[in-house]
C-alpha cells in the first residue's frame, strides 16, 4: 500500500520557495513542507495542518493557489511500517501551491521535527533538495500549479 501525502508549494512575494531542514536530514538539506494523511482526514485538512503543525503556519496566512491534477507516486526501495504497524511499500504524494501572504516572524518550528527553514529562489531548489531526483519530479507539479498564475518566472 502507497501511504498518501501532502506537499506544500509555498511561495512569498519574492518568488522564493519555502523549504524545511528536519531534524533528521543534515544541515545543508531541506525538503518541501509537508507530511501523511491521518485517518479520515481530506487531503485538505491535512495540507493545512501540516502547515499549522511544522511551521505554524495558519490559514490566514496563506493564499491557495491550486492543488496538481494527479499525485506523484513513488515506491520506497524498502517498505515502511509506520506506528500502528501498518506496511507502507512507497508514497502517493498530492501536491499543494500556496502565496504566503503573513510575516516571517509568525513562522515558529516544531522543534522535535524541524531544525530550520529557508526561502529558496526557483533557481537554486537543486542545491538544497535532499533526494537527487526530487526536483525533476517536483518541476511539473510546481509548474502546473504556479506558471498559470504567472506566479514563478
Amino acid at each position: 500500500m502507497h501511504r498518501k501525502g501532502v506537499s506544500a508549494l509555498i511561495i512569498n512575494s519574492n518568488q522564493e520557495f519555502l523549504l524545511v531542514n528536519l531534524n533528521s536530514f543534515e544541515d545543508k538539506y531541506f525538503a518541501i513542507p509537508g507530511g501523511g494523511q491521518e485517518d479520515g482526514e481530506s487531503l485538505d485538512d491535512t495540507v493545512y495542518r501540516e502547515m499549522l503543525e511544522e511551521l505554524n503556519i495558519r490559514n490566514e496566512s496563506v493564499e491557495y493557489v491550486g492543488a496538481s491534477h494527479d499525485p506523484l507516486i513513488f515506491t520506497f526501495k524498502t517498505p515502511k511500517i509506520n506506528s500502528r504497524g501498518e506496511e507502507y511499500i512507497g508514497s502517493e504524494r498530492h501536491f499543494f501551491g500556496f502565496k504566503f501572504i503573513g510575516s516571517d516572524n509568525e513562522i515558529k518550528l516544531q522543534e522535535n521535527e524541524v531544525r530550520s527553514y529557508k526561502w529558496v529562489p526557483f533557481s537554486d531548489l537543486k542545491d538544497y533538495l535532499l533526494f537527487d531526483n526530487q526536483l525533476n519530479e517536483t518541476l511539473p507539479k510546481i509548474l502546473e500549479i504556479f506558471q498559470k498564475h504567472s506566479l514563478i518566472i
